[in-house]
Order: structure tokens, then C-alpha cells, then sequence
């Protein structure tokens, strides 16, 4: 399952929730907002890096804000085209707000 997460750690639970429902084999992908919980040094990142599944930011909501040279090195960026692939490679997906 692909989990797509759109809101801040810092504003929302979305992505505490999510990472307490992950299971074996699913990915998480931050957008907009999310993003900053990439940023290397964070305790969000950290928590990431322990979450046991592939974590993935958006590229363009990384430039938009400001952080594309700030990011965990264990955290793999991709453009609008891995966006698409991990779609397409995730019949289920679940977004959380």
C-alpha cells in the first residue's frame, strides 16, 4: 500500500497515525506540506528512518519550500514521474490529512 501524506508533523497526527497502521511491503510518499519531516536532523526524520518501510518526498515540494539540499540521505526524492510509478505500483493507497 502506498501512504500519502500531505499536512506537517508539526500541524497535524497525520503522519503519527500513519506510521502506527504500516505494514510489510508499504511505502510512504510526503507531499506538500509533509515534506519538511525529511529534513535531515529532525526527530521526524529519525523516526522515519526506524518506521521499517521506503519513505519518499516530492522534488517540486521540496523547491517550493526551500529544503532540496536539507534532506535525510536514507530519504529518496522523487519527480512527478516516480510519483506516477509508485501509483502504478501500489494498486491501494491510503492519503492522510
Amino acid at each position: 500500500m502506498l501512504h500519502t501524506i500531505t499536512t506537517s508533523p508539526f500541524q497535524t497526527q497525520a503522519l503519527q497515525r500513519c506510521l502506527r497502521y504500516i505494514g510489510q511491503g508499504d511505502e510512504i510518499l510526503l507531499i506538500q506540506d509533509a515534506v519538511i519531516a525529511g529534513i535531515e536532523k529532525n526527530a521526524w526524520a529519525e523516526t522515519l528512518n526506524k518506521s521499517g518501510v521506503k519513505i519518499y518526498l516530492l522534488e517540486a515540494d521540496l523547491a517550493a519550500r526551500g529544503i532540496a539540499g536539507k534532506i535525510d540521505n536514507s530519504i529518496e526524492v522523487v519527480d512527478f514521474n516516480g510519483f506516477v510509478s509508485l501509483t502504478v505500483k501500489h494498486e491501494t493507497q491510503m492519503k492522510w490529512a
